[in-house]
């Protein structure tokens, strides 16, 4: 690690001679990558552009951002402005750095929609979005570059092994049963957060280095399991919801062109009320009742993306 840091800062310092305005535009590229774009975005591609291909990347996104959260806890590495006072930060930057989660869910997420299509021009703009999205991170003072090429590598190799297993995976899990796909469910959640039990205790985690919370200037909280559960509970909701789905209509995004409008506005209004309405009542703290809330908070995102929001839909006739 203290090679690769003393390697990068440079790296880091020199972007930060990068002028105001192009640092604004990147700021807004790296909200791309944020959880807040993905929650309002790829439920648009689910209700109102491409069903099928919403969920494969909704669930691409979900196994992305746990396994990141995994390997934050696995290395333990800090954000360049954490070490040097010479870098400051531009975009927030609270967890471990490496690997970028950004860099990592673009060439993941970003890669699985550009593999899906056939347009070249399309996967020039794919291409081009893993690429600034990444770049963002160390032009903001968040990343390393190590970081970012670790996130575009584990991205990637991600990616590879999702197209490589879909088919037989999902082959598979078309063959059980409703109570066995759903302990399935429960099982693959689990693998979000056992490993992470495992490396770091959720209630007593270990003291962060007071040089980085100096160079932070602020209070850092890099153990926290906020995204941990964030993925986990979504990914639960959301694959509940495609099971229950499946077992009541065939749900399809086709439709008129003010269809797809307003169910991707109905659909919003009910995703915002869950995500401000509980996040402005359910306790922030690091404690059972605060992450067991959080856990239920995204859970229920999840199974309104996939089931709540198709269903009323339904009922409202805003179906082909």
């Amino acid at each position: 690690m203290d090679y690769l840091t003393q390697l990068f800062l440079p790296v880091s310092i020199w972007f930060q001679n990068t002028p105001g305005w192009l640092a604004a535009i990147f700021q807004g590229i790296t909200f791309l990558g944020n959880t807040e774009f993905y929650l309002i975005i790829m439920p648009a591609l689910f209700w109102s552009i491409d069903a099928s291909l919403g969920i494969r990347t909704g669930i691409m996104l979900l196994i992305s951002g746990g396994l990141n959260s995994i390997l934050k806890f696995v290395f333990q590495w800090p954000r360049p402005f954490w070490v040097s006072s010479r870098v400051t930060n531009l975009a927030e930057g609270s967890g471990f750095g490496f690997p970028s989660g950004h860099a990592q869910n673009a060439a993941s997420v970003w890669g699985l929609i550009g593999s899906s299509t056939k347009r070249l021009w399309l996967r020039w703009i794919v291409l081009s979005l893993i690429f600034l999205i990444g770049l963002s991170r160390i032009i903001l003072g968040v990343h390393f570059t190590h970081d970012v090429l670790a996130g575009w590598l584990t991205g990637g190799v991600l990616l590879w092994i999702f197209l490589k297993l879909e088919k037989g995976v999902v082959s598979w899990f078309k063959t059980k049963s409703f109570p066995l796909q759903v302990a399935a469910l429960i099982a693959a959640t689990s693998l979000f957060i056992i490993p992470a039990l495992l490396l770091v205790p959720p209630f007593d985690p270990p003291a962060v280095p007071q040089a980085w919370i100096e160079g932070a200037g602020a209070l850092i909280e890099p153990y926290h399991y906020e995204g941990l559960l964030t993925t986990a509970g979504s990914f639960l909701g959301l694959g509940l919801g495609i099971l229950l789905l499946s077992r009541k209509m065939a749900f399809s995004a086709k439709g008129s062109l003010w269809q797809r409008i307003l169910r991707y506005i109905v659909g919003l209004i009910g995703v915002l009320a869950l995500y401000l309405g509980l996040g402005s009542i359910f306790p922030d703290e690091v404690d059972l009742l605060s992450y067991s809330l959080r856990f239920i908070r995204y859970f229920l995102i999840g199974l309104w993306i996939s089931y709540g929001g198709p269903r009323l839909f339904s009922w409202l006739n805003l179906l082909s």
